[in-house]
């Protein structure tokens, strides 16, 4: 968010600038005001270019088989053009390359959850899926396993075929259920 603010008063800096240009070739034939205004709409395209940004700026450093499984989009009334076109406020994705089965032919995948907001840390959220049997368990360090590589005592929860994150994962298997 720092990054965010630097740019935005850079952007209204060269505005102004780009405003004073304009207010010279005209031999001071413009207002005096054409300077903030010019500012003020380089500050406005530079936050709409930064949001728009945001989420193939993100997208792009990370894994190139990263399947997106959801996007958060943004609407408010106080950005106008989001109504035109709403950005990405944040995603939740997994990368299918560094989901791994918890035994050969075991049919759980551990799956590295990621959740991202714009401004905020990415969080990631290991979890356990099970897709024949439609269910799946956030996966912790303590979590112990058999032989067949089944978690012991996991509290499972009960998903439906249709649910997205289930269906992505599992799909990305060729075990959708």
């Amino acid at each position: 968010m720092f990054w965010t603010l630097v740019t935005v008063i850079i952007a209204g800096f060269a505005g102004g600038g780009i405003g004073l240009v304009l207010r010279h070739l005209t031999r001071n034939r413009l207002p005096k005001g054409i300077i903030p205004v010019c500012a003020g709409l380089a500050m406005i395209l530079a936050t709409i270019g930064q949001e728009y940004g945001w989420y193939n700026g993100v997208r792009s450093t990370m894994a190139d088989d990263l399947v997106v499984i959801s996007k958060r989009e943004q609407q408010n009334w106080y950005q106008p053009w989001t109504f035109v076109q709403p950005w990405v406020r944040g995603f939740i994705s997994f990368s299918p390359s560094e989901t791994v089965e918890t035994a050969e032919g075991s049919g759980l995948f551990a799956v590295q959850l990621r959740l991202q907001e714009r401004w905020q840390p990415q969080m990631v959220r290991p979890a356990l899926f099970d897709c024949a049997g439609a269910r799946w368990t956030d996966l912790n360090a303590s979590m112990v396993f058999d032989a067949v590589g089944h978690p012991v005592a996991a509290i499972w929860r009960e998903e439906a075929r249709e649910d997205v994150i289930f269906a992505s994962v599992c799909a990305s298997h060729g075990s959708g259920g």
